[in-house]
């Protein structure tokens, strides 16, 4: 039996609205902009996002911009042993912060 991936709407405006963004953008001579798989994809989404939401998602790339903002200014092995998966949103923003001010001294 297979699994049935369900999608939230809000996810699903989401990505919508940075395809449509992407797409104005890419219509600029010499500009380019990375677009989102579209929401159909579920199987990549089911991977990307297991639980459908918006709220997951938005976690989820919080979590990856720590890492790599820690690991681009530190090292990968000090980025992983950070464990954002147990810091709240605010810890974490508040660490990304520090790191970019820090850098941009």
């Amino acid at each position: 039996m297979q699994k049935v991936y369900i999608m939230s709407g809000a996810l699903h405006d989401f990505i919508m609205d940075q395809r449509r963004e992407a797409e104005e953008f890419s219509k600029q001579p010499g500009s380019f902009m990375g677009m989102m798989p579209h929401p159909d994809k579920t199987e990549y989404w089911s991977e990307r996002v297991p639980t459908g939401t918006l709220e997951e998602y938005k976690r989820i790339e919080l979590e990856e911009t720590a890492y790599y903002i820690t690991a681009d200014h530190t090292s990968k092995s000090y980025a992983r042993s950070l464990d954002f998966s147990n810091w709240s949103d605010e810890n974490i923003n508040r660490h990304i912060d520090n790191i970019v001010e820090r850098n941009m001294l």
